[in-house]
């Protein structure tokens, strides 16, 4: 990690300047940039919101949730693949090594969002705040230290913990600690969030920012987390779980039961709206809050409105495809739905045709013409995009099914925010990191203790389940309730309902089911219809369970610049 004093004032320039030019009076009082200092740059409610949004915008670029972190490296498995052999890409492919980008610069910035919290927390004055106030920010700041934290353990299993800024580089000798105490630490900082934070439905509260139950429902992913498997704890995979881990599926369940007995969150059923999952995802496209159902969510564009440098890829790098000239909504589809995800729709799921796109619009630079194509019944086609964050869609869908192609067929524009609407690179569209369809999943799933539990599931579990179907359109669960077959059930339906929100790989982690579900994967790959032994782009689909190997891509590297200038910090073998 990069041990240069950090000075918040240069971080925050970019607000501070989109502030004034908006004529944002109550930020021309500040005391002129030289006399900034982090001892007391905390002292006023505007210096200290600048701060939270420094820290919130750390996730809110191409390296983070831009896309890097939650499409290329949550790649390769069976909810996503990359269709692109090129180098670039390899990191989606399990070709990382410790000197990839995309593992460097997820370590760089989730630990540079934990020196702000960290600079934050040291440097707050409660004298100049009510103590209810004070708290307030600090379990804003500690929720998203808690978040950085419990992704790193996740991604990288054993970490440093640092909980007081980096001034100097002998700051940056710290050793890795137990995957366990740095979970632990994650659980103290979202328990004094969770009793700090505003609820959602607080007047006061700003959308996009953490809030109460946005806290409870981590503490229930933290608690799942820590009750399954967990990656080279030790040498036999049967004793890679922490002591009791029952303990952990307990505590997923009351946090979980929380948030469903507080009321207030829900999804609107598809008795209510048979088009409620395309317009909960259309909020997002709209930079439109659903505080309802999205517990938290990264703001790209409420961030880019207060003038913050952030970029968002979501549509266009995972879009739908639509490139080759100008003032269109560009989509590049560099990775693809899965075919696994394709075959676990029944015909009437209507969360499939919102996910899996289906069509594309291809430019001809002979014609200088589009020929739009219908492909949702070729899932191994190269550019079988996925739709969740479509930035556009045909106009008359219909014939487009009924034509199969058309040249130069009409297409309405979904993210349709100005600015965003046409770029050619970047968008506005938010991307979920806790919903609650998430919520009543994780709640059937602790009742029951994951995967290697024991208890059935019970009328509650069931019922969680069931309001997640119904809004899919689905009739109610009418399969086994024993232990077994309702988690495998519970498997299928969180990649149904929660495929490309950045979950998946993680899930399959936890359950010590990654290397089963690639075997799936290239078994439907390779007995689907469509299948050409010599097609090139079958072949990359087929590459991460090719390259995964379960010795070492469990967890990511330890980065080579990290363990180059931490001296306490050793690779982890085989790397």
């Amino acid at each position: 990690m990069n041990t240069k004093r950090f000075r918040v004032a240069v971080a925050m320039m970019a607000l501070l300047t989109a502030c004034i030019s908006a004529g944002c009076k109550k930020f021309l009082d500040l005391d002129p940039l030289s006399t900034w200092r982090d001892e007391t740059f905390y002292s006023s409610a505007s210096e200290v919101e600048m701060a939270l949004a420094g820290i919130y915008s750390g996730m809110a670029n191409d390296d983070m949730y831009g896309y890097k972190f939650n499409v290329v490296l949550e790649s390769g498995t069976d909810e996503m693949y990359t269709n692109a052999s090129a180098a670039n890409w390899g990191a989606a492919r399990y070709a990382y090594t410790s000197s990839s980008d995309e593992v460097q610069n997820i370590w760089l910035h989730f630990y540079s969002m934990i020196n702000l919290v960290n600079q934050l927390e040291k440097n707050l004055d409660p004298q100049m705040f009510s103590e209810e106030q004070t708290n307030l920010y600090l379990a804003k700041a500690r929720f998203m230290r808690a978040f950085a934290y419990f992704n790193l353990a996740n991604w990288f299993g054993p970490v440093p913990i640092r909980l007081t800024p980096s001034a100097n580089q002998d700051d940056n000798h710290v050793a890795a600690s137990p995957v366990l105490d740095v979970y632990q630490q994650v659980e103290r900082d979202y328990l004094f969030a969770v009793e700090h934070l505003l609820h959602a439905n607080n007047p006061d509260y700003v959308p996009g920012e953490p809030n109460k139950m946005a806290a409870h429902g981590m503490l229930a992913r933290l608690y799942l987390r820590m009750g399954g498997f967990q990656p080279y704890l030790a040498e036999n995979e049967a004793d890679c779980y922490f002591d009791n881990p029952g303990q952990y599926f307990e505590k997923a369940r009351q946090q979980c039961e929380i948030i469903i007995q507080d009321g207030w969150h829900h999804i609107v059923p598809y008795a209510t709206d048979p088009q409620s999952y395309r317009n909960h995802f259309m909020n997002y496209l709209q930079n439109r809050y659903d505080l309802r159902e999205s517990l938290y969510e990264v703001s790209f564009g409420n961030l880019i409105e207060m003038g913050l440098n952030v970029h968002g890829r979501m549509g266009n790098i995972n879009g739908v495809e639509f490139v080759g000239t100008s003032d269109i909504p560009r989509g590049f589809a560099n990775v693809n739905a899965s075919v696994a995800l394709y075959n676990r729709y029944a015909a009437e799921d209507t969360r499939m045709t919102w996910n899996i796109a289906g069509y594309r619009n291809n430019y001809s630079s002979a014609n200088q013409r589009y020929t739009m194509s219908y492909i949702f019944d070729r899932p191994l086609h190269q550019e079988f995009a996925i739709g969740k964050y479509r930035r556009w869609e045909p106009t008359d869908m219909e014939a487009l099914r009924t034509q199969r192609s058309i040249v130069d067929a009409p297409y309405t524009i979904l993210n349709n925010v100005t600015g965003s609407a046409t770029d050619p690179n970047y968008t506005s569209i938010n991307f979920p990191l806790l919903r609650y369809s998430d919520v009543l999943l994780m709640h059937a799933e602790a009742i029951i203790g994951g995967r290697f539990g024991t208890a059935d599931a019970t009328v509650e579990a069931v019922n969680s389940l069931n309001i997640v179907r119904e809004r899919a359109g689905l009739d109610p669960y009418i399969g086994s309730t024993q232990h077994d077959a309702f988690f495998n059930e519970l498997v299928d339906e969180r990649l149904r309902e929660l495929c490309f929100e950045g979950l998946r790989k993680q899930d399959l982690v936890r359950w010590n089911l990654l290397r089963e579900k690639l075997d799936q994967l290239d078994e439907a790959i390779r007995f689907n219809s469509f299948y050409v032994e010599t097609d090139a782009f079958h072949q990359t689909y087929r590459e991460p369970g090719i390259t995964f190997d379960r010795s070492r891509h469990f967890l990511l590297p330890y980065p080579l610049q990290e363990v180059t200038i931490n001296t306490q910090l050793d690779q982890r073998f085989p790397w």
